[in-house]
């Protein structure tokens, strides 16, 4: 872990590209030599981030996943800016798109294949003991070769066994907040992402999934 002063900082951002920030200021960079910077921010004096840097758990998250097999940003460096109470780290980005982005732009024929291969995806991911806080539809990547990547991954819990029935429904909540990709995983192609995560997670789990989707369905109408 490398320690950086507030000037120190600033000059490893000079000449870098604002991806995201919020009210509090930077959270994404691209920095000149096209690796990214991610920002952390404590904002309460007692806070879990003390013991529990996210920029550690986005790491170890992302090595984790890379060991599984599935694509996530590769760490360079983690940071700590003490005097900004701020931790970070420095990434490889992943190529690709996000889901949300790249299925906006196919037409409704390619879309029933696109929601089995993530139903797939998704079931690999369940039955791999991955459970992420922060699934939707941007943050999930497409990348040039077709596979699937993580991106963001610091929410996010990898347990030595599948989940649970119950776990596994908790998380298409996450997945259905963002009325676009409701209307894609719940309303239009259902059926087709249920198929997909029955091929790797068998038919048993896909009918919950099935039921956790409708059910979420039927309690916002």
């Amino acid at each position: 872990m490398t320690t950086l002063t507030q000037a120190q900082l600033q000059a490893k951002l000079e000449g870098s590209q604002t991806i995201e920030e919020d009210g509090y200021g930077l959270k994404v960079a691209r920095l000149a030599d096209g690796s990214f910077l991610k920002l952390f921010r404590r904002k309460r004096l007692l806070s879990s981030s003390l013991w529990a840097p996210p920029s550690v758990r986005f790491a170890r998250n992302a090595a984790r996943l890379i060991a599984l097999g599935i694509p996530a940003p590769i760490t360079l460096d983690l940071i700590v800016v003490p005097e900004l109470q701020l931790n970070g780290l420095q990434y490889e980005p992943v190529a690709g798109e996000t889901l949300r982005s790249y299925w906006r732009t196919l037409t409704q024929e390619q879309l029933p294949n696109e929601l089995f291969r993530f139903g797939n995806f998704l079931g690999q991911l369940h039955e791999s003991g991955v459970y992420f806080r922060s699934l939707h539809l941007g943050n999930v990547l497409i990348m040039p070769d077709q596979q699937f990547a993580l991106i963001d991954v610091s929410d996010m819990k990898i347990f030595s066994r599948p989940l649970s029935f119950w776990q596994r429904t908790r998380n298409v909540q996450h997945m259905v907040r963002y009325k676009e990709d409701t209307t894609w995983l719940a309303d239009e192609h259902l059926d087709s992402l249920v198929q997909g995560y029955a091929q790797s997670a068998g038919n048993k789990a896909a009918a919950r999934l099935n039921h956790a989707f409708t059910s979420r369905k039927q309690a916002a109408t």
